[in-house]
């Protein structure tokens, strides 16, 4: 019986101790008629080889301990759902937040991509490491306090997006914020990206004076935008509110845009070993190609509004009546 005392003690040693006794005194009953049946059919006692056959046949003791506990899983099925959903939404964040820290890196030195590669992504994957521990975690002690059933009772089928309204990808509005918040580092002179713009004594390019106007109420745009965007990631089902405050940025992007075409001048060369003529066509073809892509950028930010007004439509019934 030595076999069974030290199998029925490992069990123990992995019981709650007020557990323990109750549990191990039952197993002993169970398996001593398993013993007892085993020896009447043989017609003799079992040796040692065969007991530990009956025992092994019986379960290893972590997994037979593990029966009598209420929580059987770092994560259940009811939670796991919420934590792969989690994990989802939050890698993608890091995976955008990659992707910027390689463009800025790109656009701020003369650094090579395999370098900037090189660099950048053991940082992720230990960043993506952490994330994930850290979330699962936090679910598992969710899981072993009740977590689950506020979940369950927090959601609301009010909330969910609409079945046809088409929703951007995790990922395209986390880049979108990254790209964002890339943008207004460099207009507020925090980074710069000297490998973009020529700043060299021969040939250099400046902002004109009208985005000097313009400085506070682009940056306050483009926080706006994030703002937007944060709530769409996290929050989709508000679609009248995602689109009420879509459609007012994309009208004070139009604005700004509009007062931007009245100035007529957008980019400033200063080359001084170019002749007066030449200077004067690399100036026009400058202004000709910032005017483009303004008039291109009205379009989009007019064409956002219009979607966003057509949603807003939708979310309040009146296209159905």
């Amino acid at each position: 019986m030595d076999l069974l005392d030290r199998y029925l003690a490992a069990i123990a040693r992995e019981l709650p101790k007020a557990q323990a006794p109750d549990v191990t005194a039952e197993l002993r009953d169970t398996l001593l008629s398993q013993i007892e049946e085993r020896e009447a059919a043989l017609g003799r006692k079992l040796d040692r080889k065969e007991l530990e056959g009956l025992l092994k046949d019986f379960g290893h003791p972590l997994v037979v301990a593990g029966r009598y506990r209420k929580v059987q899983q770092l994560i259940g099925p009811e939670l796991f759902p919420f934590w792969f959903a989690t994990v989802r939404t939050v890698l993608a964040i890091e995976l955008a937040v990659w992707l910027g820290a390689v463009i800025v890196s790109l656009a701020a030195s003369d650094t090579p991509l395999a370098q900037i590669l090189k660099t950048v992504t053991p940082s992720f994957w230990s960043g993506a490491i952490v994330t994930f521990g850290v979330i699962t975690l936090i679910f598992a002690i969710m899981e072993r306090t009740g977590g689950v059933a506020h979940l369950y009772q927090a959601w609301s089928p009010g909330r969910l997006p609409p079945a046809r309204v088409h929703r951007r990808g995790r990922f395209e509005v986390a880049s979108e914020m990254v790209m964002g918040g890339v943008f207004l580092l460099w207009w507020l002179g925090l980074i710069h990206f000297s490998s973009l713009i020529p700043m060299s004594a021969a040939f250099r390019l400046e902002l004109a004076p009208v985005f000097a106007e313009l400085h506070w109420p682009i940056a306050a745009y483009i926080v706006a935008e994030m703002g937007v965007n944060s709530l769409e990631l996290f929050n989709p089902g508000a679609v009248r509110t995602n689109a009420t405050l879509s459609l007012l940025k994309n009208l004070a992007g139009c604005a700004i845009v509009v007062y931007l075409l009245q100035a007529g001048h957008w980019l400033q060369v200063i080359a001084p070993g170019l002749g007066p003529d030449v200077l004067a066509r690399t100036q026009a073809g400058f202004d000709l190609g910032m005017r483009i892509g303004i008039f291109a950028t009205a379009f989009i930010l007019a064409g956002k509004a219009v979607w966003d007004l057509w949603r807003l439509i939708r979310s309040t019934g009146w296209a159905a009546a």
